[in-house]
């Protein structure tokens, strides 16, 4: 997680956002001259956990880009989000002396003392997915166009409720760059429809149990409520799995007066499966191979004297999935 894993009107929305990349804007990579004989580099990379399948498809993308530049990747971190535990991989890695530095950091800002022992050991430091708050210490700079899919599942939700009604959210905990602008591009687009009311934005701490909770207390104190945005794989299966024990599902093919309208960040294998059982009716989907070609690519550029290829904010776009374009958008789905 925790942040490419379009139908008609997605292609306008989400493209046209500044600085936003998609697949064509990502340039192929290109022959290196070389630069010292033998020379041979070591990238570290660190994911927000590593048995998240968002991370897995993210590791898949760095390994496959250190293999075509023949670099060493060293791939290491902890299987929980938190910046506390993820700090010993980076403080191992600084050890290593890595001749450059990738994370997902776990923290927003607790996780910026340790992003500094490394760059003042030396090795410079780009962010993937999850970014710190401050991001002049960084060589560059790589996640997803996360207020525009924010904002985007408000013009989903809006369009399907026919722009009046009360809707939910459904959060992660505070203090992560991605989950956090997912929400704020949500509620900067829905305050725009003036009949449509969100009564309730809750935290989950990434837990699917939490969630579901959330939505059968919402549920209960606003039977009313006519959509629910998720901003994370376990926000959205938890939110499916409330949904369903309650029989509040919609129906995609055929609406019911009685169904909430599911749509959910991510596209991790349980998200997929309630896609196709109708559990979820959209998702939004992001690019971590993607993520982790580009990442290892500039850090190589970084470090063979090419720093004019790199661009210091890359912001991939979303892309929109239902099950009517899912066979054609699937190639995005997360390992």
């Amino acid at each position: 997680m925790k942040l490419g894993r379009l139908i008609g009107s997605a292609i306008s929305l989400l493209g046209a956002a500044a600085m936003t990349i998609g697949v064509a804007g990502w340039r192929a990579p290109v022959a290196q001259p070389q630069v010292k004989a033998k020379q041979h580099f070591t990238i570290g990379f660190i994911p927000g956990i590593t048995t998240d399948p968002f991370y897995v498809s993210m590791q898949l993308g760095a390994e496959a880009e250190a293999k075509k530049l023949g670099v060493t990747l060293d791939w290491t971190g902890n299987s929980q989000w938190n910046y506390s535990l993820q700090d010993p991989y980076i403080y191992g890695l600084i050890a290593k002396h890595v001749n450059f530095l990738i994370v997902a950091p776990d923290d927003l800002h607790a996780s910026i003392p340790a992003l500094e022992k490394a760059i003042a050991a030396g090795i410079p430091v780009g962010t993937v997915d999850t970014t710190v708050s401050d991001q002049k210490i960084l060589k560059f700079m790589i996640t997803s166009n996360n207020i525009l899919g924010g904002e985007f599942a408000a013009r989903w939700v809006a369009q399907k409720i026919g722009y009046k009604g009360q809707v939910a959210v459904i959060n992660d905990e505070p203090g992560i760059s991605t989950t956090d602008l997912r929400n704020e591009g949500f509620l900067t687009q829905i305050k725009k429809y003036p009949h449509i009311q969100v009564v309730a934005d809750e935290m989950t701490n990434d837990e699917p149990s939490v969630a579901e909770a959330d939505v059968n207390s919402i549920m209960l104190a606003h039977p009313d409520v006519k959509a629910i945005y998720a901003v994370n794989t376990q926000a959205g299966t938890g939110a499916a799995d409330a949904l369903i024990h309650l029989h509040r599902e919609q129906n995609l093919a055929h609406p019911t007066k009685n169904g909430v309208w599911l749509i959910a960040y991510d596209a991790e294998p349980p998200e997929v499966t309630d896609l196709n059982n109708g559990s979820i009716q959209a998702l939004i989907v992001q690019k971590p191979y993607l993520e982790g070609e580009m990442a290892v690519q500039y850090a190589y550029d970084y470090l063979t004297g090419h720093k004019n290829l790199i661009k210091h904010y890359n912001y991939l776009t979303n892309i929109l999935v239902t099950k009517a374009n899912e066979k054609s958008e699937s190639q995005w789905f997360y390992k």
